[in-house]
């Protein structure tokens, strides 16, 4: 039995964590690895009939449409320490803009919306100069503290990735996972470099989708 295109997968170790991206849902598996086979391209598949139904009960089995992106390299470097240049009044009108984009398209909306309006906005531009880049991501962070509301991983990325769009640069969200305890992480890279977080702290997750 194959899952739904929208519902992905990742291993780690012996153990599989399952995310629904239409609901936002993770489901972690332990020693559950041999159980599902994960084409290079297309759904992922259920090995073991009594897990097949239990995934269909579930609702995570039938049709449906994947807004996912190729999974990006393993990071390298991060732009956390990277200082702001001065602060313009276009940057301000940006910063400004991409808050109008987060009242109507984030506040209130779920998971699935989130990443469906991520995959239809996204950009296919050359690769920006690494320094332009790691401009325009140290005036966000310049600006981030004065927007009227503040919020954890997921609304960072969702809000840097609308600053950046709106300067015609884009970059990859990526999701990622780790258990043992069980967490999730979002976070924005652009080939090898982390954009809105350190290093350190995205390595030890195992990438489940980027859009």
């Amino acid at each position: 039995m194959r899952l739904r295109p929208d519902v992905h997968l990742a291993r780690l170790g012996r153990d599989v964590v399952l995310l629904d991206a239409g609901l936002g849902e993770y489901l972690c598996l332990p020693d559950a690895a041999e159980l599902f086979f994960q084409p290079a391209t297309g759904p992922v598949e259920v090995l073991d009939d009594a897990v097949a139904r239990e995934a269909a009960a579930l609702g995570l089995a039938g049709a449906g449409r994947s807004v996912a992106a190729p999974l990006p390299p393993s990071p390298r470097a991060d732009l956390i320490d990277h200082p702001a240049s001065s602060i313009r009044g276009a940057d301000w009108m940006a910063g400004a803009g991409a808050w109008t984009t987060m009242l109507v398209r984030y506040h209130g909306r779920s998971f699935g919306r989130l990443i469906a309006h991520a995959a239809q906005t996204r950009r296919h531009v050359e690769a920006p100069a690494p320094a332009r880049l790691a401009d325009e991501v140290a005036i966000f962070r310049h600006l981030l503290p004065w927007a009227p509301c503040q919020g954890v991983c997921l609304y960072r990325s969702f809000f840097l990735l609308t600053f950046l769009r709106r300067r015609g640069l884009d970059a990859t969200w990526v999701f990622g996972v780790q258990t043992w305890p069980f967490e999730a992480h979002c976070w924005l890279q652009a080939g090898e470099t982390v954009l809105d977080d350190r290093l350190d702290h995205v390595l030890p997750f195992t990438p489940i989708l980027a859009v």
